[in-house]
């Protein structure tokens, strides 16, 4: 088999059935999909939507060159650029997937996974300067430790940093895969597994800047959405989440002033509402399904 095909198999979208449930009650015209992927989201919606002009993005090179649809090449953080550019001044609503999607872990080649060996890459836009490796290798203790502990919380990031620099060069994954757990010494291995998923996780986001792309894209994009339309993001952890909540927060919020004020004087003006929940978690039926979906949360504000 073509390694390169492999991610692109078939695979389900996670919370298909919640997605179109939000979608539903979104006004006619341009709907965007913000992280195409293998594009189970997108097909779902223009199979149920024939009301929707769907626009796909995504920043992987091979989602474009595999993907029958027409998919636009931006990081989302871009997304608000390219409406501008193109004249386009609202939108019904826009759907975000964020974290590693199937066909990045997938393909060993990409290097996200630490399962299998691969080249220690981790992009998700192959354009990108940086890598994984130049992250590992050319980094010093401290950056390196920071990393590891403020996109993880990994609680040994010091200890760690030190091995991965005493150790280079580290040139694929299951080489920082064995630095790390040699690091940790010996362990309960579910300890080990989840220390090694943090340290993947935490040179993942540093490498796809992830959670500045997701701040900037939602902070400019809120003003396109017309009434009724909808911002839904789907977070695969728990940092990735608070970033969504308090974006939210803010957009949902009518008045900042202290409530021992008797009249408002912040004047600001709340632009969303949540919907009937802030959040939604996936089914027990499609949890054992899909293992992705376990970690996944669902949040969406709907705009006034």
């Amino acid at each position: 088999m073509n390694e390169n095909r492999v991610g692109y198999l078939e695979h389900e979208g996670v919370m298909l059935a919640e997605v179109n449930s939000v979608i539903s009650s979104s006004p006619s015209g341009l709907f965007i999909d913000a992280t195409y992927g293998y594009g189970s989201h997108f097909r779902s919606i223009e199979n149920n939507f024939s009301e929707l002009d769907l626009l796909a993005f995504d920043r992987d090179v091979d989602v474009l060159n595999e993907s029958n649809s027409q998919i636009i090449q931006l990081n989302f953080s871009q997304i608000s650029e390219y409406l501008i550019q193109n004249n386009i001044d609202s939108i019904s609503g826009i759907l975000y997937d964020f974290g590693v999607s199937s066909h990045q872990l997938d393909n060993h080649s990409r290097g996200f996974s630490y399962s299998n060996d691969g080249p220690l890459d981790m992009r998700m836009n192959q354009n990108d300067e940086i890598n994984a490796f130049e992250v590992v290798n050319k980094f010093d203790e401290n950056e390196i430790a920071d990393i590891l502990f403020q996109n993880s919380g990994e609680k040994k990031s010091r200890r760690i940093a030190k091995d991965i620099v005493s150790s280079r060069p580290i040139e694929s994954t299951q080489e920082l895969v064995n630095v790390i757990k040699n690091s940790i010494g010996k362990q309960n291995p579910k300890y080990i597994s989840q220390t090694i998923k943090r340290c993947f996780q935490s040179f993942r986001i540093h490498v796809n800047d992830e959670f500045n792309e997701i701040q900037q894209s939602l902070n400019n994009i809120k003003n396109f959405v017309k009434a009724n339309g909808v911002i839904i993001c789907i977070t695969y952890h728990s940092l990735e989440d608070k970033i969504v909540k308090k974006i939210f927060t803010e957009l949902t919020t009518s008045c900042y002033c202290d409530v021992s004020i008797p009249v408002c004087t912040c004047e600001n003006e709340q632009l969303y509402t949540y919907g009937e929940k802030k959040k939604i978690y996936p089914s027990d039926v499609e949890i054992s399904k899909n293992s992705r979906a376990s970690s996944a949360t669902l949040r969406y504000v709907i705009k006034l």
